[in-house]
């Protein structure tokens, strides 16, 4: 499929080809829909489908629904924080939230789950220190744009149904699937797109910089709200463009990965 092709030269890989896999294949998921199940029966089933995709897809997770530890850390805190997903590997570790809520994701359930990231960071060791982070919100319905602000914000990969996540964007320019594709907008997903998506660790690390800069009264290099809404756009106008150039290319290529999943771990 599209993903398996080379990457033009100018762009590096932003995720480990498994973890790549799997968020393709949990954008399918909930493109698609059909979860069977209401209530908490319906999260439980959500999250047991994407344990199964992990480990047919070569994600080892090394923390599930119902652990209090990331990457086999404890909080700074000392706070038992849940974390639904996680794995370590030697290029990057990922954490993972799970939703599948009737309602709009409310804005608490980001807090806390930025909040749980911050504190294990600060709990980890030296390993855990280099070992960029890669966080990621899996949600089964669409989340309010205040959510997608502040996950930009703080480089929390949203995957939701009707909207192109980041990454996949990301590879699927890098791919030179997109036609018609100006040089101005390559150039935006090239360099803008990636800092949607970075590890925790470069977002608190351009927060020290920019506090410390501006203690020294120096001026601030970016207007974080502009930069915030200019990435939002892109994913809105140029997310649009890439889907349609892949649905082109590749007719039902969602539909057929969401089926081939089906298959794979026997029905949701």
């Amino acid at each position: 499929m599209w993903w398996n092709l080379p990457r033009l030269r100018d762009f590096k890989s932003l995720l480990p080809d498994n973890v790549l896999d799997v968020l393709l294949r949990s954008f399918a998921i909930v493109e698609v829909g059909g979860l069977s199940g209401t209530g908490p029966a319906r999260g439980r089933n959500f999250e047991h489908l994407f344990y199964s995709i992990c480990e047919r897809r070569g994600v080892s997770l090394s923390e599930k629904a119902g652990a209090r530890t990331l990457g086999g850390r404890a909080s700074a805190s000392g706070f038992a924080h849940e974390v639904d997903g996680a794995s370590r590997s030697s290029r990057a570790s990922t954490m993972w939230e799970l939703k599948h809520l009737s309602a709009p994701l409310d804005k608490n359930e980001l807090l806390i789950f930025n909040g749980k990231g911050l504190d294990f960071l600060q709990g980890g060791d030296s390993l855990a220190a280099r070992m960029p982070l890669a966080r990621f919100l899996l949600s089964g319905g669409n989340i309010r744009d205040v959510c997608r602000r502040y996950a930009v914000l703080w480089g929390i990969t949203v995957i939701e149904p009707g909207r192109m996540p980041f990454p996949l964007i990301y590879e699927a320019t890098a791919r030179g699937i997109v036609a018609n594709l100006s040089s101005a907008d390559e150039e935006a997903i090239r360099f803008r797109v990636p800092w949607a998506c970075r590890s925790l660790q470069s977002a608190v690390s351009e927060l020290a910089q920019r506090v410390a800069d501006q203690a020294a009264s120096r001026p601030v290099s970016v207007v974080l709200d502009r930069r915030v809404s200019e990435l939002l756009d892109i994913q809105e106008q140029l997310g649009v463009e890439v889907l349609d150039s892949l649905d082109e290319r590749f007719p039902d290529w969602l539909d057929d990965l969401a089926h081939d999943t089906w298959t794979e771990v026997g029905g949701w």
